[in-house]
């Protein structure tokens, strides 16, 4: 085995034929302990180099890159260079979407009478204005002589009966049972309507058929506020029906007691008898003994629950 001195392993040397190591044979790839040095310093100092050229290049892109301000215009350019980068930036606006067309009014199919009368009830205004366009009359009806105010008034549709009124229609038409549109309004339970056709000049003291007056229909139906709006306009409070029956019978026999309170506030007389001698008073007795006799007669029945 050979041995190396301290100084040969610090300076590298060799003596003779004695290779740098341990053990005989051909020395390993990369030459001797002097060309192993300086091969590792020569890559150390390689290495070096590429860091000072990188870093050189950095720094003259870094500068590149810098913007010079020395003056109002290289700022004006600068600011010009970023709006124009935000503009090529920025996503396109979506086309609108195209707006569907409406029909216009000549296009319509012409409306008789039957889908005059259907647009009133259903508020088809498009209709409406189609078929007085053309010259229909507002006052058509049909075998019942039903006429669109009718159906407006009923379903409350205000602005059609605004439009009816305004191409003619009739305030006071009367159905076959003679009945005008303010009795539907009544019906329907509308006091907008019924204030405009007040307005307009129709009848609150009208009778249909059967002697009834918007009165009568406004307390049968439990419409409070038609009722009283309709008593402060001038309804007779005590209007007797082709069966003797005022309000006060109707409000009694529906059992509506808001409207019997209303009535009597506004002066109904308790004496007035109707066609069978019964006053509202009898009237509210006998219901109550019927419904007190209706009591007892299913006290102790099965199926009655106590």
């Amino acid at each position: 085995m050979d041995f190396v001195s301290i100084r040969q392993l610090v300076s590298g040397e060799r003596d003779g034929s004695k290779v740098w190591g341990c053990g005989h044979g051909v020395p390993e790839p990369g030459g001797w302990p002097s060309d192993w040095r300086l091969g590792l310093q020569e890559a150390a100092a390689r290495e070096k180099l590429k860091l000072e050229e990188e870093k050189k290049k950095k720094m003259e892109r870094f500068n590149s890159s810098r913007v010079n301000l020395d003056s109002l215009a290289d700022l004006e350019n600068l600011v010009q260079r970023r709006r124009e980068k935000r503009l090529r930036r920025r996503v396109p606006p979506k086309e609108p979407e195209p707006v569907a067309k409406l029909q216009p009014q000549a296009q319509l199919e012409s409306v008789d009478l039957e889908m005059f009368l259907k647009a009133a009830a259903e508020n088809q205004e498009a209709l409406i204005d189609k078929y007085l366009t053309d010259g229909g009359d507002p006052n058509a009806h049909d075998k019942l002589h039903r006429t669109a105010l009718h159906w407006a008034c009923l379903k409350g549709h205000g602005q059609l009966v605004n439009k009816l009124l305004a191409a003619g229609a009739t305030v006071d038409a009367r159905d076959l049972l003679e009945r005008t549109p303010m009795f539907w309004a009544c019906r329907g339970g509308h006091l907008d309507i019924i204030k405009h056709l007040l307005n307009q000049g129709a009848q609150v003291n009208a009778r249909d058929k059967i002697w009834s007056t918007p009165l009568h229909v406004a307390v049968r139906t439990g419409h409070s506020a038609c009722l009283e709006h309709l008593i402060e306009c001038g309804a007779h409070v005590d209007a007797q029906d082709k069966e003797g029956d005022t309000a006060l019978h109707e409000a009694v026999r529906h059992g509506h007691y808001k409207a019997m309170k209303l009535l009597l506030i506004y002066g109904a007389k308790l004496g007035v008898k109707n066609g069978a001698s019964v006053t509202p008073v009898q009237l509210a007795r006998d219901w109550q003994r019927g419904i007190q006799e209706a009591l007892q007669a299913h006290v102790g029945h099965p199926r009655t629950r106590c």
